[in-house]
C-alpha cells in the first residue's frame, strides 16, 4: 500500500514522517528542485522521488497507474490541492470533491458562498489587475485587497482609501506573485477590514461526515498594513463559551463549503463583538509547524489521522491536553541582508525551548518584508504554564535579531 504527495513543501512533509509510522509507502511527485527538492533525510523514507511536471494531469495519473498500489493521491502544498482532489477522482480514491476545491482555491467564491449561507456579512468584490479599479457604490473603506489564489499572505494589505487600492492593483498587476512555482491569476478580491483577533481552527473531516477539531490556535500577526503571521500559539485554556462559539461557527463553515473529506486550516477573527468571521479556509494541512504544534498540544497527529482517513486505517487519536506549544519566527527587521543572529542562546536555556531553524546563511538576501518571506527563522516553544511561554514568544520578537 502506498501513498503519492504531490509537490511536499512545509505542511505536507508530515504527511512522509506519518506514512513511515504507519507502513505506508510515499511515492512523491515534484520537479525536485529548488523549494521542492527534498533533503537526504526526507529522501530516505520515501520509496521513491517522481521527478514530474506537478501541473501534467495526464502525465501524473498514466504513473499513478504504473505505480499500481497507490491508495491515495495528496497535496504536500495549497497549489496542490486541486490536482490531488483531479488525480484522486481520476484513480477512485478518497478525494476531495470538485465543488469544495471551487471555494477554498478561490477567496472570491469562498466569500461568495459564505455570504449566501449567512456566515458573512462584510463587503466585498472582484477585480482584474489588467481592469480599470472600480469601486462599488457604499463599499467602504478600510479594505483588504487580496490575490484570489495564493497563500501565505503574499499580496495581502491593508487599504484605507481607494487611490491607495489603486496603488496596490498597479503595482501588483506590474509584477504578479509567484510562489512554490505558482504564479497569481491577476484576479483580486477587496473586503472589508475585519477588525479584531485571529485565530485558526485546524481538524479533519471524516468520511462518514463527522468532525475532528484538533485545535484553536492563536495567531500572532506583525504591523499592519501587512498581515505577516509572526507567531502561532496552541493549546490555551480558553473559556467553555468562547471554545463553543468558534466551534460551532467552524462547522456551519465545513458544512457551507460542503468540505468532504480531509483536513482544513480555517483562519477567521472574533470581532470586539465576539463575533467569528472567517477569512480563508485550507483544505489541506496547516503550514508554519503547526501540526507538530498540535500534536506536541493534544496528542493528535493531524497528518497520520489523515492518512488513516484516506487509507481506511481503524486509528483515531483521543485528544488529551498536554500544555502549551508555540513557535515565534524571527523578525529580519529593516535588514535586507543575513549576516548573524543575537540574542538566541539566551533563549537555549530555558527548559520549555524545542527546536530552532534559521533558514538563512551569511550574505543571502533576505525575503519581502510584506508577507512570510520576511522569516528569516524560528523557535518552538512547548510546557504547561502559559504565561512563560508567551514570556518566551516574546523574547523571541524583542531579542532577537540580525546584528
Amino acid at each position: 500500500m502506498s501513498i503519492v504527495v504531490i509537490d511536499p513543501v512545509s505542511s505536507g512533509i508530515n504527511y512522509i514522517n506519518a506514512a513511515q509510522q504507519l507502513g505506508v509507502g510515499v511515492y512523491v511527485f515534484s520537479c525536485d528542485g529548488g523549494e521542492q527538492e527534498l533533503n537526504a533525510e526526507l529522501r530516505a523514507k520515501v520509496r521513491q522521488v517522481i521527478k514530474i511536471d506537478t501541473g501534467d494531469f495526464e502525465e501524473q495519473l498514466r504513473k499513478i497507474n504504473e505505480l499500481g498500489d497507490v491508495r491515495a493521491v495528496l497535496p504536500g502544498v495549497e497549489y496542490a490541492v486541486p490536482m490531488a482532489a483531479r488525480l484522486g477522482a481520476a484513480s477512485g480514491t478518497t478525494h476531495l470533491h470538485d465543488s469544495a476545491v471551487e471555494k477554498v482555491r478561490n477567496k472570491f467564491n469562498f466569500r461568495s458562498r459564505l455570504t449566501e449561507a449567512g456566515l458573512s456579512t462584510i463587503g466585498f468584490f472582484l477585480l482584474d489587475a489588467h481592469a480599470p479599479v472600480a469601486v462599488p457604490e457604499g463599499f467602504s473603506f478600510p479594505a483588504v485587497v487580496k490575490p484570489i489564489d495564493m497563500a501565505g499572505s503574499i499580496g495581502v494589505r491593508k487599504l484605507y482609501n481607494h487611490q491607495e487600492l489603486i496603488e496596490a492593483v498597479e503595482t501588483f498587476r506590474q509584477s504578479l506573485p509567484d510562489d512554490i512555482g505558482f504564479t497569481a491569476s491577476g484576479q483580486l478580491i477587496v473586503e472589508a477590514y475585519i477588525p479584531g483577533t485571529e485565530y485558526s481552527v485546524e481538524g479533519i473531516v471524516r468520511s462518514d461526515g463527522s468532525v475532528t477539531l484538533a485545535s484553536i490556535t492563536e495567531k500572532l500577526l506583525g504591523s499592519e498594513p501587512y498581515f505577516v503571521e509572526v507567531g502561532h500559539i496552541v493549546g490555551q485554556g480558553y473559556e467553555e463559551g468562547f471554545r463553543r462559539v468558534l466551534t460551532d461557527y467552524s462547522l456551519a463553515v465545513l458544512e457551507a463549503i460542503k468540505l468532504n473529506v480531509g483536513p482544513f486550516h480555517l483562519e477567521l477573527r472574533v470581532t470586539p463583538q465576539g463575533q467569528p468571521v472567517a477569512v480563508e479556509l485550507a483544505a489541506r494541512l496547516p503550514g508554519d509547524n503547526i501540526v507538530e504544534l498540535i500534536r506536541r498540544a493534544s496528542g493528535i497527529d493531524l497528518a497520520k489521522e489523515t492518512l488513516c482517513e484516506y487509507l481506511d486505517i481503524d486509528s483515531r487519536a483521543v485528544p488529551h491536553a498536554n500544555g502549551v506549544s508555540a513557535i515565534a519566527f524571527i523578525p529580519r527587521g529593516d535588514k535586507s541582508e543575513f549576516t548573524e543572529l543575537q540574542g538566541l542562546s539566551g533563549i537555549f536555556d530555558s527548559p520549555y525551548y524545542l527546536s530552532h531553524q534559521v533558514y538563512y546563511r551569511s550574505g543571502d538576501a533576505l525575503g519581502s518584508d510584506q508577507d512570510w518571506t520576511s522569516r528569516i527563522g524560528y523557535v518552538m516553544f512547548g510546557g504547561t504554564d502559559e504565561a512563560l511561554v508567551r514570556s518566551l514568544v516574546g523574547r523571541v520578537h524583542t531579542e532577537v535579531g540580525i546584528v
